[in-house]
């Protein structure tokens, strides 16, 4: 990886130690750097430079521990579309929402709705809440569509880095 040779906000090229270390840390960030030298075959010192690189370069953000919502009681997942009335509106949605602690993620998509919230609440009750009370109740909000979700298959953090056309020459 050569974080210096790219500008800020480009993507950084990763070579293939570069992406065993990242796959490494989302499995478990709390290794040493020991275990991951051992693992790719550096030391702990070429570990430790290759993920200050990486963190400086900002491919690594932060990191963080992963609770279990049905543990921690916040189980109910929803996907909220929400819908504008004006273009104007949409800087305003977008600072308001990311502020709220329901929302985990928040995306501009395509199609009739502006925005998809990712959002967990502790119940019907809070969903309830947030949608009508906060997010209905937002100037410039048309509406809102709710897809509540049963059961999940899969859901992870975890970004896929080994792509064929990824592979340095």
């Amino acid at each position: 990886m050569s974080a210096s040779q790219n500008l800020p906000g480009e993507p950084i090229r990763l070579d293939d130690l570069d992406r065993r270390i990242l796959d490494i840390l989302q499995e478990d960030a709390r290794r040493s750097r020991a275990e991951i030298g051992r693992e790719v075959g550096l030391s702990a010192a070429a570990v430790h430079e290759r993920i200050k690189k990486l963190e400086r370069s900002g491919v690594v953000r932060q990191y963080a521990a992963l609770l279990d919502p049905e543990r921690a009681r916040c189980d109910l997942l929803a996907f909220v579309q929400v819908f504008i009335e004006h273009p104007r509106h949409e800087a305003i949605l977008l600072r308001e929402v990311v502020a709220m602690s329901e929302v985990q993620e928040c995306h501009r998509i395509t199609g009739a709705a502006t925005v998809l919230l990712k959002v967990r609440a502790a119940d019907r009750r809070g969903l309830q809440r947030l949608i009508l009370d906060r997010l209905n109740a937002m100037e410039g909000i048309r509406g809102t569509e709710t897809v509540l979700v049963l059961s999940t298959a899969k859901e992870t953090p975890r970004l896929h880095l080994h792509f064929d056309s990824d592979v340095d020459d």
